[in-house]
């Protein structure tokens, strides 16, 4: 073979990935914009709510799309059954997410309502406008779903020109952002052919059968981002809010890393089940390019974003950010890069469960690492070093499984 026909494949893949990475890059990019202006234009104590507040959108985000998203991409969505639950499933979240966001920013912000109701229907449209872009994931549509996050970016910039000329406050972030998940959700209903849209009905016949597949797979899904959150609290219970805005300036450092890593997952799941239907090694070799990827783009990007720590801080947050900090940040998502085709492939198999008890020990072992060093310090520069630290075992055990479940698909 020569090397232009050897390299060939390597280069399908990455053009394949660079809508999903490009979708999440306009995704983190809204969240990094509206990030920086909180930083900037809120009180400290203001700030360190939108980052908690942020942190628990995140969570309901991927405990939602482990269950309703990650459902309509491997189950059959089309058979009436299951449909019905995922229908079911979603409007339970829905209403779930409303009551909890609502409860949390009552009280994180001391009974503000304009805030706690701007954040609640914000959360519920967030969640809907996750359910029209996994559909477009499903059907594979990735220049879609980039055209859909375009219109929610452009979206909630323009309802955050008013506020910023007028004065940004919590209220007016939030629901900026639940203006530009509207506009998302209405385009996305206009991408989708009628039968993704037809019989839309709640039911419960097929409930077992789905939450078989996604309850495990739902709360592996929000086990790290429940550990970030978890972390954040404990700094801002043990330390301060003030600390909880320095270790986010770390990671804001490091978010175009994220995007790639986020962007591949999406890829990587709705691809990953296409192959296995056809071509069970094909889908092996994707899992194994996709991890050295994964890796090695992480460790170089991340290199160069360490050294850059201090300016790009500086134009992030207003402030210097320790070189440390970021490298910490760093050696966090390469661990996550390591395991995440592995996870992919495993969830592809419908093992989700046994995803989530390795997930749960990683992120366990993180907080508990937090919490006792965060005491005994005070600092925060040791906090993504801690969690990354679960995650090492979590790579090493979820490839284990992925081994064990080619053998177990091949004597089946």
């Amino acid at each position: 073979m020569t090397t232009t026909g050897a390299r060939a494949p390597k280069r399908r893949l990455v053009a394949k990935v660079a809508a999903p990475v490009l979708s999440q890059g306009i995704t983190a990019g809204t969240s990094l914009v509206l990030q920086v202006l909180a930083a900037r234009t809120l009180g400290l104590a203001e700030f360190g709510s939108f980052v908690l507040l942020l942190a628990l959108l995140v969570t309901a985000i991927a405990l939602y799309t482990g269950w309703v998203g990650d459902s309509l991409a491997v189950l059959d969505r089309h058979d009436p059954s299951t449909r019905a639950s995922i229908v079911s499933s979603a409007l339970a979240g829905w209403l779930l997410c409303f009551a909890v966001a609502v409860g949390a920013a009552l009280l994180l912000r001391d009974g503000e309502p304009a805030t706690a109701l701007a954040f609640g229907m914000m959360a519920v449209l967030r969640l809907a406008a996750e359910t029209v872009r996994r559909l477009l994931m499903a059907r594979l549509q990735f220049w879609h779903l980039v055209g859909n996050d375009i219109v929610h970016i452009t979206g909630t910039m323009l309802a955050l020109a008013p506020a910023a000329v007028a004065g940004v406050s919590l209220p007016a972030l939030f629901l900026s952002m639940a203006a530009g998940a509207a506009a998302a959700v209405f385009v996305g209903v206009v991408q989708l052919p009628a039968a993704e849209l037809r019989l839309l009905r709640a039911g419960t016949a097929g409930l077992r059968a789905v939450m078989s597949f996604a309850a495990w797979r739902s709360l592996q899904a929000a086990l790290r981002p429940a550990a970030l959150l978890g972390s954040r609290a404990l700094v801002a219970l043990l330390v301060s809010t003030a600390a909880v805005g320095v270790l986010e300036a770390g990671r804001l450092v490091v978010a175009p890393l994220q995007v790639v890593i986020n962007g591949a997952g999406s890829f990587l799941l709705s691809n990953f089940v296409a192959k296995m239907r056809q071509d069970a090694v094909a889908g092996q070799r994707l899992v194994h390019r996709a991890t050295w990827l994964l890796i090695i783009g992480t460790g170089v990007g991340g290199v160069a974003l360490t050294l850059l720590a201090n300016p790009l801080g500086t134009l992030l947050t207003g402030q210097a950010v320790d070189p440390l900090l970021v490298l910490g940040w760093v050696a966090y998502l390469m661990v996550w890069a390591a395991g995440l085709p592995h996870v992919t492939e495993v969830v592809a198999r419908r093992m989700s469960r046994h995803i989530f008890f390795v997930r749960l020990a990683d992120s366990a072992l993180g907080i508990v690492l937090v919490a006792v060093v965060t005491v005994l310090s005070g600092s925060v520069i040791a906090v993504p070093w801690l969690m990354a630290c679960g995650g090492i075992y979590s790579a090493w055990h979820v490839r284990r499984l992925a081994i064990r479940s080619r053998r177990e698909a091949r004597t089946a």
